[in-house]
Order: structure tokens, then C-alpha cells, then sequence
């Protein structure tokens, strides 16, 4: 009697989970703080909660898992908008954003030594960013504002990481980076922001995208992940401060570092996803992006053609 009370006590201390065996579903993910429901629903059991047994893998940077994705070794991919425009050039209907995390509003930027003191001063500057990505058309809409184009700077390709150290180790004039870059260049006094997302708001998206083989193979795990991945992110705007305390780890940045990054994200619910994709027949703001990100990639000759930005996002699989 005392064993089966036991046993009893233990199920009922475990979350709930669906019957039966859990399904690997395999993501890419980099380390950015827009993705910090990925690390909530990780540690409060909400995918295995949704039957699912999440396998991730890291990559520098947003664009780097598509390969991997479209290649069928991932089942979905954390990335951004415009990767996934720039991908749908190359390789038409065989992959779709069908969540959004969330927009920058800050959490990308450009920094520069203290002597350069606006976007005008980086002519004739030596500039990192990564070529043919979001970091790359955040410094586009800087210099265009600035009246300047990247011929009036000299572009060095880095992904935002590595821009970031090399422009702490001083060996960079300016730098198109991210969160905990921005921060950490900052809290040590060795250069300033000055341009980022809250200049261009809506423009860097944060999703979440599967390709066509995941659509026609694991539909029903996609929604399972969508699901948990969004009560994640309901609850950290619910509740940024506990959040912080669990994304740290994964992060690699203390509790209160990860508090100060949150708010230069927004994050999106599902509600919030429904309003930024729309419907076919009253298109959401997220498509006037995706149209910008097509016509921006065509003119750079990183597309050969302008994506249509209908298939960029699929509501479908929201909760």
C-alpha cells in the first residue's frame, strides 16, 4: 500500500504530458534573447508537456540552420524574416515562418568608437556585419538615412558575434551586433550605439520556420511545438523577472543582464501573430515586411528575383 501511494505521489508531482512515447523534433537555435521562450518551455516541461522531445542545436547566426533545415536534418529552425525570404528565393514553397517570436527594438544596433559620434561619421570607416542577412539591412537603412551607401564604407562580412568581439578587442571602427554585444561593449565603455532596430521598427523578425518536408511529415508536431513555444512566451511577458532568472544559464549572462536586455524585444503572442500576419484578404503589417525584406534582396542581387511575400508566413499552425 505504501509503495503504490508512493508511486501515485510521484506521477501526480510531474507535469502532464501526452500519452504514449515522446517524438523527437529537432530545432536550430542561436543564442538570442528573442528566442527566450525556447529556454522557458525547456525547463518548465511544456514541450514534453505537448508529447514532444525537443532536440536542439546552437548556430552563430539566424541564417546558418537553414541549410540544415531545407536538408532535413531539423524539423523547424528559430531564424528571422528575412532568412527565410532569402532562402524561399532559392528553394520556392519548401519553407514558411509559421510563428513569430518577436521584433527587435533594440536588441540589434550598430556600435562605433566613442569618436564617431553618428552614421555620417562611419565614412571611410571600416564596418562589420554579415553580409546578405538582417544585420546587413539594418547598416543599409542607417547609412540610406545617413545619405551614405556601403561604398562609403569599408564592409567587412562577419556574423554578429564575431563583429561583436572583434569590435571589443578594438579592432573594428563600427559594428553591426546584438544583444549581449551591445551591452557588454557599452557596460565597458569602449564604444556607443548609434543606430538600431528602435530606429526601423517592425523590420528585424524573429520566427519560427519549418520547411515543406516538416509540413507533409510532422504537421501535428509543429502545432504541438508552436503551442508550447507560445504559452512560453505568453508567460515571460507575464513575467520577465522569473524568465530572466531561467534564460540566464542558456544565455550565458547573469539574471539581471538578461531583466535589462528583455524590453529592447518585443514579443509576440499568439493573438499578436494573428494581427502581424493578417488574413489573404486583410494582410497583416508582417507582410508589408516581408514585402520591404523581397525588394530589398532583389536590388542587392542577394535574390534573383522578388519573392512573393504571401508565402513567407503560414497562420496555420497558431493555437
Amino acid at each position: 500500500l505504501l509503495s503504490a501511494l508512493m508511486l501515485t505521489l510521484t506521477v501526480a508531482a510531474r507535469p502532464a504530458t501526452a500519452e504514449g512515447p515522446l517524438k523527437p523534433y529537432a530545432i536550430g537555435y542561436n543564442n538570442w534573447i528573442g528566442y527566450i521562450a525556447l529556454f522557458v518551455a525547456q525547463e518548465q516541461g511544456l514541450f514534453k508537456a505537448e508529447g514532444l522531445d525537443v532536440q536542439v542545436k546552437m548556430f552563430s547566426s539566424p541564417g546558418d540552420g537553414i541549410a540544415p533545415l531545407l536538408g532535413g536534418s531539423l524539423d523547424g529552425h528559430l531564424t528571422t524574416a528575412d532568412s527565410v525570404v532569402t532562402a524561399l528565393d532559392k528553394a520556392p514553397g519548401q519553407i514558411v515562418n509559421v510563428y513569430l517570436t518577436d521584433t527587435s527594438a533594440g536588441a540589434d544596433a550598430i556600435l562605433a568608437k566613442t569618436s564617431v559620434t553618428s552614421v555620417q561619421g562611419l565614412k571611410g570607416k571600416t564596418v562589420a556585419a554579415t553580409a546578405g542577412q538582417c544585420n546587413e539591412l539594418l547598416l543599409v537603412k542607417a547609412l540610406e538615412k545617413a545619405g551614405l551607401t556601403t561604398a562609403d564604407v569599408t564592409f567587412t562580412n562577419m556574423n554578429p558575434d564575431d563583429a561583436g568581439a572583434a569590435f571589443a578587442a578594438g579592432k573594428l571602427d563600427a559594428a553591426v551586433t546584438w544583444e549581449p554585444w551591445i551591452s557588454k561593449v557599452q557596460g565597458e565603455k569602449k564604444g556607443h550605439v548609434i543606430f538600431s532596430s528602435k530606429d526601423v521598427p517592425n523590420l528585424i523578425l524573429d520566427t519560427f520556420a519549418i520547411s515543406k518536408h516538416t509540413a507533409d511529415t510532422k504537421a501535428a508536431e509543429t502545432r504541438a511545438f508552436v503551442r508550447a513555444l507560445d504559452k512560453a512566451n505568453t508567460w515571460v511577458i507575464a513575467h520577465p523577472r522569473e524568465a530572466a532568472a531561467i534564460a540566464a544559464k542558456p544565455l550565458e549572462q547573469s539574471a539581471d543582464e538578461v531583466l535589462a536586455m528583455l524590453p529592447k524585444v518585443k514579443l509576440y503572442d499568439a493573438a499578436a501573430n494573428k494581427a502581424q500576419m493578417g488574413t489573404t484578404a486583410t494582410p497583416g503589417p508582417a507582410i508589408g515586411v516581408a514585402r520591404e525584406l523581397a525588394a530589398f534582396f532583389k536590388a542587392r542581387g542577394t535574390n534573383s528575383g522578388v519573392v512573393d511575400p504571401a508565402t513567407v508566413f503560414d497562420a496555420s499552425y497558431l493555437p
